[in-house]
C-alpha cells in the first residue's frame, strides 16, 4: 500500500498510520510517502504543532485515545517502525515548508526522495491518499 499524505490534520494523519500499521500486521508492504502539509509530521516537535479537524492538539488527541485504549501516534509509529514501513518525506515539500533535513525525525528512518520514486516504487498496490 502507498499512503499519499497530504492532510496536517492530527486525526487525518492518525487515521492513516492507524490503516497502514493494521495492513503491515498483515504482510502488506506499505509506504507513507508525506507531502505537502502532511510534511511536518516528520519533523521533530511536529506533531505538538499539528491539530485535529475539532482543534485539538495532536498530543491532546493521543491523550484522549490512550485514555480510550485506542492506539496514539507514538504506539502507532513504534509499531510502523518495527514492521518495517518506508517512511519518505518528499523533497518539494521540505522545500516548499523550509524544512532543513536535520530537523527531520529519526525514527522511525525518513527517506528525502520525490514523486517519481514514489510512483515507481508503488506500482501493482493500493493507493490512498490522506
Amino acid at each position: 500500500m502507498t499512503f499519499i499524505m497530504i492532510s496536517p490534520l492530527a486525526d487525518t494523519l492518525h487515521m492513516a498510520l492507524m490503516t497502514g500499521a493494521t495492513a503491515a500486521a498483515t504482510g502488506r508492504p506499505v509506504t507513507y510517502f508525506f507531502a505537502k502539509g502532511a510534511i511536518k509530521f516528520l519533523t521533530e516537535g511536529g506533531w505538538g504543532s499539528l491539530k485535529t479537524s475539532a482543534g485539538v492538539s495532536g498530543p491532546d488527541m493521543d491523550l484522549a485515545l490512550e485514555s480510550k485504549g485506542v492506539a496514539d501516534s507514538e504506539l502507532l509509529l513504534d509499531g510502523l517502525n518495527a514492521l518495517d514501513v518506508r517512511f519518505v518525506a518528499c523533497e518539494t515539500a521540505l522545500r516548499e515548508h523550509d524544512i532543513d533535513v536535520a530537523t527531520l525525525v529519526k525514527r522511525p528512518a525518513v527517506e528525502v526522495s520525490g514523486l517519481a520514486d514514489i510512483l515507481e516504487k508503488g506500482e501493482g498496490g493500493d493507493w490512498l491518499t490522506f
